[in-house]
């Protein structure tokens, strides 16, 4: 191997994975959800339990830093948590220094609030994730993405959020909803029809045998 070639893999081996879906067709799926925590993470939460399950909740270290006994909450009850960066720009047009210090810093306001920091980054709009990889380095083991986007941001109707998802969804996907408002939201304004929503999916995931699990779970 060349000089080159061994610079090369080093780089590779210090950045994490890029992750759309589980390999295969696990009997499962991965319920995540974005731009939390908000006042109805815990209603989420609680719809996941009931059936004793657990969701990978993508947090925003804005929304962490206002509300950290949420995020509390949510490690005490097994779900995962993952990084969403602080501010939710848009990844394709920051520096990767800008980058960095987004997941750093949301980094140690999850890991102040919950006792230890995600191995999990999903940028906003899963954009750019080579250039976040390539920022993240060793700061992340995955790069979570997602397969099924039902878009329940846009819309009011649980019927169409559930209606999307079941339609969409097959073992190993990973299902993006939101939990909270980004900042600059240009969708609704609650996300009460996702909590509702939730409470729907899950009992008809697993009668399909799909039971939602974290996504790390999922992936191993």
């Amino acid at each position: 191997m060349t000089a080159l070639a061994r610079g090369a893999a080093r780089r590779l081996i210090g950045r994490p994975r890029v992750i759309y879906r589980a390999p295969g067709t696990p009997a499962a799926v991965a319920l995540t959800f974005d731009d939390g925590p908000s006042p109805w993470t815990l209603d989420i939460a609680r719809a996941l339990e009931h059936h004793g399950c657990r969701g990978t909740f993508f947090l925003l270290g804005e929304a962490v830093e206002r509300n950290p006994a949420l995020v509390e909450a949510l490690a005490a009850a097994g779900h995962e948590l993952g990084n969403h960066l602080w501010s939710h720009a848009d990844p394709e047009r920051q520096s990767r220094s800008e980058i960095r210090a987004e997941i750093d810093r949301t980094a140690a306001t999850i890991e102040a609030a919950a006792g230890a920091a995600p191995s999990l980054v999903r940028p906003p709009f899963c954009g750019a994730p080579r250039h976040v990889a390539r920022a993240a380095g060793r700061r992340a083991k995955v790069i979570a993405l997602r397969s099924v986007d039902p878009q329940d941001w846009a819309t009011d109707s649980v019927d169409e959020i559930v209606q999307r998802v079941v339609t969409a969804t097959g073992p190993g996907d990973v299902i993006c909803l939101h939990d909270g408002i980004a900042p600059g939201n240009a969708g609704t304004g609650s996300r009460a029809p996702t909590a509702a929503a939730v409470a729907r999916l899950v009992p008809e995931l697993l009668a399909r045998d799909l039971r939602p699990v974290t996504m790390s779970d999922l992936l191993r």
